[in-house]
C-alpha cells in the first residue's frame, strides 16, 4: 500500500521531497518551520488548490530556488524569482486552513516538476 504525502518539498538544490504534515494547524506550521528551515513564512497561491509556501527572510538568506521560481512562472507568478526550500500543499479551505495534496495533485506536480 502506497501512502500519499500531503504536501512536496523542492529544495534549491533541485530534490523533490514528499512531506506528510500533521492535521492539527498549530503542529502543521510547527512542522512547515522545520521542513523550509525558516521562522516565518509567507505564501504564494500558484491557484486556488495549491499554495506554495516559503521562508519570508528567504531573499535576503537563500539562494534561489530554480525549479519553484520554473513552477511559480508555469503558473503566471513572473516578477520573482523564489528563494530557499518551498512547500507545496492545497489551497486553504472555507475556514482558511491549508489542505493537504491530493494523490491526483500529487502525481500531477511530480510530472509537471519533471518536465521543468
Amino acid at each position: 500500500m502506497t501512502i500519499t504525502p500531503s504536501a512536496l518539498l523542492i529544495t534549491p538544490e533541485a530534490d523533490v521531497v514528499p512531506v506528510d504534515l500533521p492535521v492539527g494547524s498549530g503542529d502543521r506550521l510547527t512542522v512547515m518551520y522545520a521542513v523550509i528551515r525558516c521562522r516565518s513564512v509567507d505564501v504564494v497561491a500558484l491557484t486556488d488548490r495549491l499554495d506554495m509556501w516559503l521562508d519570508d527572510e528567504g531573499l535576503y538568506t537563500q539562494p534561489v530556488n530554480l525549479v519553484a521560481t520554473a513552477l511559480a512562472r508555469r503558473f503566471g507568478r513572473t516578477y520573482q524569482a523564489y528563494h530557499g526550500p518551498v512547500l507545496l500543499t492545497g489551497g486553504a479551505d472555507e475556514e482558511g486552513e491549508t489542505v493537504p495534496l491530493s494523490k491526483d495533485k500529487v502525481l500531477a506536480l511530480l510530472a509537471s516538476l519533471m518536465d521543468l
